[in-house]
This record gives structure tokens, sequence and C-alpha cells, in this order.
């Protein structure tokens, strides 16, 4: 690598994205390039401790206390408008621009990375001129001619019926997004850019849009917007995990089920409870994290369960024989690097299609979060039971791991950056002439 690249990531705490987002901001400082970091007081530790430049915003994203709810979502419905377009996307997003344009003076940014939660920042990059690159920490969520769109849960139809329905529900979601269209407007304008018709746009617009996940695990969009690339899931651990030890004597080989559900709250703590009780009853060895969200002090649990705030699943997966989750895309996918079957359990968020997914590939089962413990242990034995769910898991398996070696997220970005990079040493070297200007 011979030229150092300047970049400016953007991010929010909302639990699964920061470990990509990290990931990938990690990959490129060992490659040399500069990484600063424009966030949340309460991720300045975590930042400062992989090296990067700390940059805390200002007015709206101020947590020092990254337990703190930040999204607010857990009873949000289909129907209902997303909890997070108010709190994360759209409510602050004047100031998420502003902040972010100061912060690209600053660094000399060459390039602008933008987690997906945060997306109206791509206005900074494009006010100053800097590529701007939106970040998907998990798969697709627009809707298309050939999907409906994301959180809900569905796949593709394939009958007329459906079809239409996807249809119809591509206009509802349009909507929905588009009631915010004549702020982001108001934004740019004041910034001397020109309006849009359609918010969706500003996000087929980027220059790079990086969908960290595997295309054969999605239903991509087809055909896909020209800025598409698919570059694989970014595995690492979260940075707040702790050390792990199996608790186990040596020789104890029943089956081991991991339960991982979200670390940020969810209302998670009734269906954790009976996933505890379903284990409780079965010939296995159970192993249940439950983050900072939930206390379990009211629930009696057997020594063969082990309940601990959190492990490293790179540590504990590939002893594992069973994972149930909510269905956090890097659960599923660390899940699928291991060869492990799944039971998902959707709370919310972009879990419904990740349980979709999972189900639709044959890799495990989907329940609901209304699943008594009868029901956890049924699929439980038959997940155990049976070859045929691993077997569908192997195949991701072999793929994840070939993309992970390609790193192709950091071919994208370097490429990205060499024109941008060239124009501006272009002008550098206009600028010193005698007599330019």
């Amino acid at each position: 690598m011979k030229d150092k690249i300047n970049f400016l990531f953007l991010t929010v705490d909302g639990g699964g994205n920061i470990p990509p987002v990290f990931g990938l901001a990690k990959r490129l400082q060992s490659r040399g390039h500069e990484v600063n970091v424009l966030t949340e007081p309460c991720l300045k530790t975590a930042v400062k401790f992989l090296g990067f430049n700390f940059i805390p915003f200002k007015e709206h994203f101020t947590r020092e206390d990254r337990n703190e709810d930040i999204c607010q979502d857990w009873n949000d419905s289909t129907l209902k408008k997303p909890t997070v377009f108010k709190n994360i996307i759209f409510g602050p997003a004047k100031t998420t621009v502003q902040e972010t344009v100061e912060a690209l003076k600053q660094t000399k940014a060459d390039v602008l990375v933008v987690d997906c939660l945060l997306f109206p920042a791509l206005i900074a990059g494009e006010c100053l001129n800097i590529p701007g690159v939106l970040l998907f920490h998990m798969p697709e969520y627009l809707p298309g001619k050939n999907r409906p769109p994301g959180v809900m849960g569905l796949i593709p139809g394939k009958g007329t019926l459906e079809k239409i329905r996807d249809r119809l529900l591509g206009r509802i979601f349009s909507k929905v997004f588009n009631s915010h269209l004549s702020q982001i407007n108001a934004i740019r304008q004041d910034l001397g850019l020109n309006k849009l018709d359609d918010l969706i746009s500003m996000i087929h617009q980027a220059d790079l849009r990086m969908i960290q996940t595997l295309k054969s695990f999605d239903f991509p969009l087809d055909p896909a917007p020209t800025n598409v690339r698919y570059t694989g899931p970014v595995l690492d651990d979260p940075d707040w995990v702790e050390a792990w030890e199996t608790p186990w004597e040596q020789g104890d080989n029943k089956p081991l089920v991991v339960v991982s559900f979200s670390t940020t709250f969810q209302n998670q703590a009734g269906i954790v409870k009976r996933c505890i009780q379903a284990l409780a009853e079965l010939p296995v060895r159970g192993l249940v994290t439950i983050g900072w969200a939930i206390d379990l002090h009211d629930i009696r649990v057997p020594e063969k369960i082990k309940v601990i705030r959190s492990a490293p699943h790179s540590r504990v997966f590939p002893e594992a024989n069973l994972v149930i989750t909510h269905g956090g895309h890097g659960t599923i996918m660390r899940a699928l690097a291991n060869g492990l079957p799944l039971i998902v359990i959707p709370m919310g968020r972009d879990q419904h299609d990740n349980a979709a997914k999972i189900a639709y590939h044959g890799c495990g089962i989907r329940l609901s979060t209304k699943s008594d413990k009868g029901t956890i242990q049924r699929a439980i034995k038959q997940m155990l039971s049976t070859n045929t769910y691993t077997e569908k898991t192997r195949a991701f398996q072999a793929e994840i791991g070939a993309t992970a070696s390609r790193d192709m997220g950091i071919r994208e970005l370097e490429q990205l950056a060499k024109p941008f990079q060239q124009r501006s040493a272009k002008a550098s070297q206009l600028s010193n002439v005698p007599g330019s200007g």
C-alpha cells in the first residue's frame, strides 16, 4: 500500500453495528491508513483503545453510558413509524450533518464512511466533494421489483398475489421514508445542494454502498444499484466481551446450547427465561449470555446452565452444537461461520429478516417471542436430533471463510479513494505553479 488514506468514520452504538464498523476500521488501520471516528462520548474508551482518533458529538449523541437505551424501539410494531427514525436517523439529522462537516474539515479526511443508522450524514461529504460510503452491517432492507421491504420478515413473493403484496408494501415503505423528505431537503438547501425527489435515491447515489453480509444469504435487489458491493461479514467480537474459560469438566460431552440475545434492551427477559426453563429439562449443557440489558435474579438456574454477562463467540461457538438467538446479524454470521444451526426468535429491527433467511436457507428454525417452554424444547430436540440443518450451514461456513480471506471491503475503499486523491494532488500542484490562481 503506497498511499495513506485518511478516513472519517461516523457511528453510534446501536449494539450489533459496532463490531463490523470497528472491525473494518481496524483492518484499514493495519494497512497504514488513518482512522478518525466521530461518535458518542460513551465510545471514547473503545475508540482510543483501538488507536483511532476520537471526535465526540457535541449536541445530540452525547451519551456517557453505553447501556442507556438510545433506540427505544422495543415496543415498535410493523405498522408504526420506527422510533429509530426519530431518535437516530432523521430527528437529529441537521445536527449530525453539521458536525460531520466540521469533522471532515478538522481531519482533512479523504473518505467519509457512514454507518447506515446515520445515512443523512452523506450530505456532508457531498457538500465538501468528499466520497461518501454507506456501511450496512446487515442485509438489504430497501424494497425493489423482486423483493418486499425489510424489517417485516418476508421472503420475496413468487406468485402473482405475493408479488402484488411486495409492490404495495414497497410503496408504503417509500411513503413512510419520504415523510422526512422536506426535512432533509431543507438541510441540503442550507448547504447549497439540490433538492431530492425521493430519499431512497440518496442511498443509491452514495459513492459506495457496502453491505457486510453474503450475497448468497441475502435477497438482493435485482438489478443491483451500481454502487452496491457485498463485502462479506466482519466477525470481530464486540470490544466489551469478557474473558472466557469453559466452566464444565473435561470429558463432559453433552451438547452445548448457547443462548445469546441482544445486548441492548428489547424487553427480552421473558423469552430468555423460557429458554433457560426449556434447557433445564434436557440432557444438554447451556450457556446464556445476557449482556447488560436484563437481570435474571428471580429465576432458578440449574448447575448445568451457566448465565453470564458476555463471552467471545470466537471462543464459545467452536465448542457449541446449537445457538438460540434474537437474530442479530453478527450473531447469525458467527454461528454460520462455525457451521452451527440456529433457533431464531426475532424481537425487532433487522432480526425478522435474518430469521426469515435462516429458515429459508434451511439453517434453522424461526420461533415467535410468544413461544412457551414446550415449543422451545421441541425445537431444540428437533435441531439436535438431525444433521439436516448443520449440513445446510456448512456451505455458508465455507463461503464466509473464503470471503474473509479476500478482505473485499478494504480493496473497495482503497480503490474508491484513488481518483479523489489524484485529483486533490493535481489541484495542490497547480496551486504551487507560479502565476496560478
